[in-house]
């Protein structure tokens, strides 16, 4: 599988109000919308989003759990973060 740039998909601005998590998380969410990011493609871990974004891993965490909550991001312990649906996939389910 390719690895996809997600440095070019999501971007973060820490001079906004909006929450850098809301920010990663809604940056994952429009690239799912433009078919950027796929079913069963492989999110960044914790550690490189937190390197590109100078963001702490609880941020990055708290953006991955948030897409969990709503069935659109999967994880497999020690392997890391995955899409597990569309948007459309998870409103139905």
């Amino acid at each position: 599988m390719k690895t996809k740039n997600y440095l070019k998909i999501l971007h973060v601005d820490h001079d906004v109000i909006t929450p850098i998590y809301r920010q990663l998380a809604d940056g994952i969410l429009d690239g799912i919308d433009k078919g950027q990011i796929v079913k069963n493609d492989i999110l960044p871990s914790l550690h490189d989003l937190c390197v590109a974004f100078n963001i702490s891993k609880n941020t990055v965490e708290k953006a991955y759990f948030t897409l969990k909550q709503i069935g659109v991001v999967g994880s497999v312990k020690g392997k890391g973060f995955y899409v597990k649906a569309t948007l459309l996939q998870s409103q139905v389910s």
